[in-house]
């Protein structure tokens, strides 16, 4: 594995190479990610390579390790959310394929990958809609407890089942 990560890999280049590739990214350097969290100091952990599908594509597959900082929408406290997220992603591949092979696809510019912006989206699709604590008890004034059932309102039709003939 080549240890220098760049942002940016000629796609026909690389998958030709079969390089593989892995280091770190700072989350400050991921904007869009950056405003889901509750602090922005954090690393990533990227691991990928380049390779031809099995329909003689063009693709990357990699892995993402990170620890996030986020806020617990429960209690409003700062939790850390653990992410591994293992991708698999065609490069610039038609709509059939995308369909017969049921992979996600990016499109490169001008045959270049921004590998930043790969992570960026894999992490963004891997934080959970609500971030809250395995704990429930985290927030002393939320109860999941039961509550007890509204007295059953009598039926308006209920008269009818007197009227009805047997």
């Amino acid at each position: 594995m080549q240890d220098k990560l760049r942002r940016r890999y000629q796609i026909h280049k690389e998958v030709s190479r079969g390089c593989s590739y892995g280091g770190k990214i700072r989350v400050r350097d991921l904007t869009r990610l950056a405003e889901f969290l509750y602090s922005d100091d954090a690393t990533i952990e990227v691991e990928f390579e380049f390779i031809r599908s099995e329909y003689d594509a063009p693709m990357v597959k990699g892995r993402l390790d990170t620890s996030l900082l986020v806020e617990c929408q429960r209690c409003l406290k700062v939790m850390e959310k653990p992410l591994a997220i293992d991708f698999s992603l065609l490069v610039d591949a038609v709509d059939e394929l995308v369909t017969e092979s049921s992979l996600d696809t990016i499109y490169s510019q001008d045959g270049y990958v921004d590998i930043f912006e790969v992570a960026e989206d894999e992490l963004i699709l891997g934080l959970p809609l609500v971030n809250m604590h395995d704990d429930v008890a985290c927030n002393k004034y939320w109860s999941a407890q039961e509550q007890e059932p509204e007295a059953t309102l009598e039926n308006p039709f209920s008269v009818l089942d007197k009227l009805k003939i047997n």
